[in-house]
């Protein structure tokens, strides 16, 4: 049994130097492949992470009548509570008011105007699975019925365009992962049957000997296989090298660093396995039959 599958293999091998040329376009296709779909993974994994990084510091800022004193704003701002799609609330006061604008502006307020005008106020942070612009709005739209509260503000604009940008990445990605996926299957089964076509006559002679379908099929399969192995483990090589030079840049303009994907190797090896298998079987099916 070992004897048999070491002779498979090294004939599998063999296939695979026999046709190096056509064989060296599948394996340079797959990486092709499979570096697109590894680094779509690895750009919309990382921009998903800055973006809920970013969202996580969204808030709606709520403005309460100027009238109201901080004690009568304090029980408007107990209503927020009962909003559904809140995490966390934080109440600002009158005073509070003044020194963040203090601190934005360089003015005191009091000094300059004799009185403190500015109204109390709450930062709403919005919760995590009600962070779309949709949602957002429906939380500003209810807050805004808050008896009390005169405004509502927050970065809607920039929900959207966030929200844009993912969807253009995933359709975007998923469309040339798809055609390069076509293309590695095609160039693959291509190679098989140039293997089987310079083999033909040693295949007519194991037939004759009694081979079964399996055993004369088997060394072509492994060939595919093993096409699919070579080209995820360049492609794995170009994503990681990829991913120094992109650590290398961000962290000397914009003190941040992409992560490795969990399990990218994992993926794209097993990718590369499917890739090479189907082709393989694509090729084969259609000359080896009986």
């Amino acid at each position: 049994m070992i004897g048999k599958l070491a002779f498979l293999i090294s004939e599998g091998l063999r296939s695979l130097w026999r046709a190096r040329l056509p064989a060296l376009g599948s394996i340079l296709t797959i990486t092709l492949t499979l570096t697109l779909f590894g680094g779509a993974y690895l750009i919309f994994g990382n921009f998903d992470r800055a973006t809920r990084r970013l969202q996580s510091q969204y808030r709606i800022d709520v403005f309460f009548k100027p009238i109201l004193t901080n004690g009568e704003a304090f029980q408007k701002y107990q209503l927020l509570t009962a909003v559904e799609g809140i995490s966390s609330t934080e109440f600002i006061s009158k005073e509070r008011a003044a020194s963040i604008f203090k601190r934005e502006f360089g003015e005191d307020v009091v000094t300059v105007l004799g009185t403190n005008p500015l109204p109390a106020g709450a930062i709403v942070l919005v919760a995590r699975g009600h962070r779309t612009a949709r949602r957002i709005n429906r939380i500003a739209d209810d807050i805004a019925t808050i008896d009390g509260v005169t405004d509502v503000a927050y970065r809607g604009e920039l929900v959207r365009i966030l929200e844009r940008y993912i969807r253009i990445a995933v359709y975007g990605g998923l469309i040339l992962g798809i055609v390069a996926l076509l293309g590695a299957i095609f160039l693959v089964s291509n190679t098989i049957k140039l293997s089987i076509y310079a083999k033909r006559d040693t295949i007519d002679t194991l037939h004759l000997l009694g081979a079964t379908r399996s055993f004369v099929r088997l060394p072509f399969l492994i060939e595919g296989v093993l096409q699919g192995i070579i080209g995820s483990l360049l492609a794995v090589g170009a994503i990681l090298g990829m991913l120094d030079v992109m650590n290398y840049i961000l962290e000397h303009f914009v003190l941040y660093r992409l992560i490795r994907p969990a399990f990218l190797a994992l993926f794209l090896g097993t990718m590369g396995l499917l890739l090479g298998l189907i082709g393989s079987s694509r090729g084969v099916g259609r000359f080896i039959n009986s």
